[in-house]
């Protein structure tokens, strides 16, 4: 129960302040701002796959499938533009892999 009524103190003191940000209209940011700004979800988006990919335990490891997935999912998005597609070729390439269906040389 405690940790439900943290979560929730922490969503009623962080959404808002997001909120009025976003709110706020384009003109009071700078051009140097924005751009910043535009990094924020690739950022994110590194900070959550790149553990996966480069950590084992909490040490470093040499996990060439997940490497490899990754590749084509970054290839699959720049040619067809499409997250669901990328993501699902990619986990289905890690899975049929890993379940021994496709041979995979680098384990």
């Amino acid at each position: 129960m405690d940790t439900i009524l943290l979560y929730l103190g922490m969503a009623a003191v962080t959404y808002p302040s997001r909120r009025l940000f976003l709110r706020l209209p384009s003109k009071y940011f700078s051009l140097r701002l924005r751009n910043g700004l535009s990094f924020i979800p690739m950022g994110i988006f590194a900070a959550l796959i790149f553990p996966s990919l480069f950590l084992k335990e909490g040490h470093f490891a040499w996990q060439p499938l997940y490497l490899l997935a990754a590749a084509v999912c970054m290839l699959l998005m720049r040619l067809s533009k499409n997250v669901f597609v990328s993501f699902g070729v990619s986990l289905a390439l890690v899975v049929l892999v890993s379940t021994g269906i496709i041979p995979f040389p680098w384990k």
